[in-house]
C-alpha cells in the first residue's frame, strides 16, 4: 500500500501519470496499476479527468493529508527503531545540482567529525527530495528551499552565489545570445528570479533556454549554445576559468536541510546537523575567496 500513496503523491506533485513515472522511475503501466489498487483498497474515487490531465478528487486530497505523517512515521520506525540505536545512519536526499557540485564533499567532511555515524545518499530534484522526506522514503532532505515547509523543520545552512557564465568560456559574455539555465518549474529558479528580475532585468530580457540540470546549462554554455546561469560551487568544481564567469551581484539561492519533527528530535540527528553547517560554512568561505 505504501508504494501506492507513492504513486498517488506523484500524480498529485507532478500532475500526469508519465511525469510521475518518471520522477518514481517506474512504467505508466506500474503507475496506473498502483493507483487501481489503492483505489480497490480505499473504496473510493481517487482520480477524474482535468482536460487532457488528471486531477485528485477531493476525497483523494483529503485522503493524503492524513496518510502522510502516518507513513512517514511508520518509515521511521523501521529506519530507527530506537532513539539511542548506534551507530547513528541517516538517509539524505540531496537536490541533484548540489549532488554534482559540492555536496558529497561537505557530507564526507561532516562525516568525518562524526566516527561510527553513516549516511546513505540519494539524489532528485528538490520538489521529490521535499516529498519524500514527507513520506518518510528519506530521512534528511539538502536542497533548494524557496520558503518555509510549513509541514517540516528546515535549518538554513547555505546561501550559494549564483554566476553568469560566458559563452565558450570567453572574456566578456556574448551579445545577443540565449540565456542557458534551469527549468522555472525548478526550487532554485523560483528562489531566485524575482531578485534577478529586480536587480538584472537585463539579462532576462535575453532569450531564454530552459534544461533540466545545472550541468547541463554548464556543458552548453562552455560548448558555445549561449550565456549561463549556474551556482558558484559547480563552477567551481568544474574548475572553469575564473574569468569565464562573474558573480551575479545580490543573487544566490537559499540552501537548507530539511527533515521531520520526529528526526529533527533525535540526538544524533543534531550533531549531523551541526557538523554539516560547519562543513557548508566552509565550503561558502572557499566560494566567497572564488567569488570576489
Amino acid at each position: 500500500m505504501l508504494e501506492s500513496i507513492d504513486a498517488l503523491v506523484a500524480l498529485e506533485t507532478f500532475g500526469t501519470v508519465s511525469e510521475a513515472a518518471t520522477r518514481l522511475r517506474l512504467t505508466q503501466s506500474a503507475v496506473s496499476k498502483r493507483l487501481h489498487a489503492l483505489q480497490a483498497q480505499v473504496g473510493f474515487r481517487l482520480v477524474e479527468p482535468d482536460g487532457r490531465r488528471l486531477r485528485l478528487t477531493a476525497q483523494a486530497i483529503d485522503f493524503i493529508a492524513r496518510a502522510r505523517p502516518l507513513i512517514a512515521e511508520l518509515r521511521g520506525l523501521v529506519a530507527h527503531p530506537t532513539a539511542a540505536a548506534a551507530p547513528p545512519r541517516f538517509s539524505i536526499a540531496l537536490a541533484d545540482s548540489i549532488a554534482s557540485s559540492w555536496g558529497p564533499a561537505v557530507i564526507r567532511r561532516a562525516l568525518r567529525a562524526l566516527p561510527g555515524a553513516a549516511v546513505e545518499l540519494h539524489a532528485h530534484r528538490s520538489v521529490l527530495v521535499l516529498e519524500s522526506i514527507r513520506l518518510g522514503r528519506y530521512d534528511v532532505g539538502l536542497c533548494t528551499l524557496p520558503e518555509p515547509a510549513r509541514d517540516l523543520v528546515d535549518h538554513a545552512l547555505v546561501d550559494e552565489p549564483l554566476v553568469l557564465l560566458h559563452a565558450e568560456l570567453a572574456k566578456r559574455p556574448a551579445r545577443g545570445a540565449p540565456l542557458i539555465t534551469i527549468e522555472p518549474s525548478s526550487a532554485t529558479w523560483r528562489d531566485v528570479v524575482p531578485r534577478l528580475r529586480e536587480r538584472h532585468a537585463a539579462l532576462l530580457a535575453a532569450p531564454m533556454l530552459h534544461v533540466e540540470s545545472f550541468a547541463a546549462a554548464a556543458q552548453m554554455t562552455r560548448a558555445g549554445f549561449g550565456n549561463g546561469i549556474v551556482p558558484l560551487g559547480l563552477a567551481r568544481d568544474l574548475r572553469l576559468p575564473r574569468g569565464a564567469y562573474r558573480p551575479l551581484a545580490g543573487i544566490s539561492r537559499h540552501v537548507a536541510l530539511v527533515t521531520r519533527k520526529t528526526v529533527h528530535e533525535l540526538p544524533a540527528f543534531v550533531a549531523l546537523r551541526d557538523a554539516l553547517t560547519g562543513a557548508a560554512l566552509s565550503a561558502a568561505s572557499a566560494w566567497s575567496g572564488a567569488g570576489s
